[in-house]
């Protein structure tokens, strides 16, 4: 997880390992193309830039 371990953010980096962990790469493709479901963000207390970061970075992994 050297991608998702370069997170700054706490918050961000928490999500990303979850997302790597309990989601497919065709998951957190999708993802990247939609607007966060609000209760994800509350519920992580992300904001949707964060959101994408450890989307990006999760998927990243994946493929990687």
């Amino acid at each position: 997880m050297q991608l998702i371990n370069q997170l700054n953010d706490p918050q961000a980096k928490a999500y990303a390992k979850h997302c790597f962990e309990n989601k497919s790469a065709e998951e957190l493709r999708t993802a990247t193309n939609e607007t966060p479901d609000q209760q994800v963000l509350n519920d992580w207390g992300l904001t949707e830039g964060q959101y994408a970061e450890a989307v990006a970075a999760a998927l990243a992994e994946l493929e990687g």
